[in-house]
């Protein structure tokens, strides 16, 4: 029997082809697509390095927006380290932000170090170069007394063993060495560059960060998925705000101690002496030792706000002049908006550009307000403390209103005034006179010359 194929055959035939083919295609696409790699050229870079090498809640905050914004606009991030550590806290906010960061994080150690938290720091980084003369690790934790400044070594497990796990987790993610960071905490291990490559913690040694760049280049990192290839040429210096940098300030010992003991003391001589006009003043040391110690300071920003609008207010429409309270209302509203949060979730409030102009435009004219009345303030008190002038009508000049004869006496006009006059010499009506002395109320003249 012979076979033969149907048209409706044909049909059915060439649309599974169709079919297939789209498929394959498609199926190619989605292969591509998820295999693509991006490549970056740009990188924000943050230095943590000396005089703001602690890492504290300042630096902490910065590097928070420093990380989001190379995030946001799709650039690598790259923190410079040469640091003895700082805070455990926001040592472990910086470490768990690098560790799910949505783009690829490079840690660069100079020629110092990255000790204790700045190890626990720089070790969820995709890339870890390290300078040929630069140690890390050290990491075990240490309690400083503020007052005394001694340093007391933590041994306790239940404080040690959340650190080991922690600082395991960032090294196994990263694949770095884990028993040897766990060294670094239980036994304090420190080691050099050379040692921190070979034994697997870091990537590589360079010179200098543009080394690095040099050696990094065209290497691929994956990030969530996102295979990234590394072309970096252009660095943008991230500079932190006004707000990181007091907060860092205001968390150093001493100065934490120095206000604490100004604030108290003041508030409580103020109270006591009846001086409450220097009260805000003293609450503005208070409440800055409290930032110090840890206190949020998106409150203490709000409070001296809104204390501060209040000073002006009662120094403009309740007290007469200007004075010490609308001169501390100034102050307080100045460090009210030095101390306002930068960086904000999108959507939520203006952007971080608006925020900063405003806190530029509010810091400006808080400036100048304040050298204006502070001069007006400096004229006045310099006003109220100058001896008053008794009036003195020797050398000032008259007009005889009579014929002043020798020894008789008679009347003359002095700026406006009768006076009594005697003169030694005969004066005609209308001449002119100038006075030498003055005898009781009467004036003692002669013909002006």
């Amino acid at each position: 029997m012979k076979g033969y194929v149907t048209k409706d055959f044909k049909r059915k035939l060439f649309l599974y082809f169709i079919i297939l083919t789209l498929t394959l295609a498609l199926t190619q696409a989605v292969v591509k697509a998820a295999y693509t790699e991006k490549t970056l050229n740009t990188a924000v870079v943050l230095s943590i390095e000396p005089p703001w090498d602690t890492i504290d809640d300042g630096v902490k905050e910065c590097f928070i927006e420093a990380l989001a914004k190379a995030e946001n606009e799709g650039k690598a991030f790259i923190y410079v380290v040469n640091s003895y550590g700082g805070l455990l806290d926001a040592g472990y906010t910086i470490g768990d932000a690098v560790r799910n960061s949505k783009t690829v994080t490079i840690a660069y150690v100079t020629s110092g170090k990255a000790l204790s938290a700045a190890t626990l720091i720089i070790l969820p980084a995709h890339v870890i170069a390290l300078h040929p003369n630069s140690i890390i690790g050290a990491m075990q934790p240490v309690m400083v007394n503020p007052t005394t400044g001694e340093v007391t070594f933590i041994n306790e497990s239940k404080i040690v063993k959340p650190i080991v796990e922690k600082a395991v987790d960032y090294a196994l993610a990263r694949g770095r060495n884990a028993s040897l960071v766990s060294d670094f905490v239980w036994k304090a291990e420190t080691i050099n560059a050379e040692k921190a490559v070979k034994y697997g913690v870091a990537d590589f040694t360079a010179s200098s960060l543009e080394e690095a760049l040099k050696v990094l280049e065209n290497r691929e990192v994956n990030v969530s998925g996102s295979t990234y290839r590394l072309k970096i040429s252009n660095l943008e210096r991230y500079q932190c705000s006004v707000r990181s940098r007091l907060i860092s300030i205001l968390e150093n010992y001493t100065v934490l101690n120095i206000l604490m003991t100004i604030g108290v003391l003041g508030t409580l001589m103020a109270l006591l002496s009846g001086k409450l006009q220097i009260l805000p003043l003293t609450l503005l040391f208070v409440l800055l030792g409290l930032i110090g110690s840890g206190f949020n300071p998106n409150l203490i920003s709000l409070f001296l706000i809104i204390l501060g609008g209040v000073l002006l207010a009662v120094e403009l429409f309740v007290l007469p002049g200007f004075g010490i309270v609308g001169i501390s209302g100034i102050i307080l509203i100045a460090f009210g908006f030095a101390l306002l949060p930068t960086y904000v979730p999108a959507g939520l409030m203006p952007s971080e550009e608006y925020l900063n102009t405003v806190r530029a435009l509010v810091l400006t004219l808080t400036l100048v307000l304040g050298t204006f009345f502070g001069f007006v303030t400096f004229k006045l008190v310099k006003i109220r403390k100058k001896k008053p002038e008794p009036y003195g009508p020797i050398g000032k000049v008259g007009k005889a209103l009579e014929d002043l004869k020798p020894g008789v006496e008679g009347f003359i006009l002095l700026e406006g005034e009768y006076w009594r006059a005697i003169s030694e010499e005969f004066i005609p009506k209308d001449g002119e006179v100038i006075v030498v002395d003055m005898i009781g109320s009467t004036l003692k003249v002669k013909k002006k010359s």
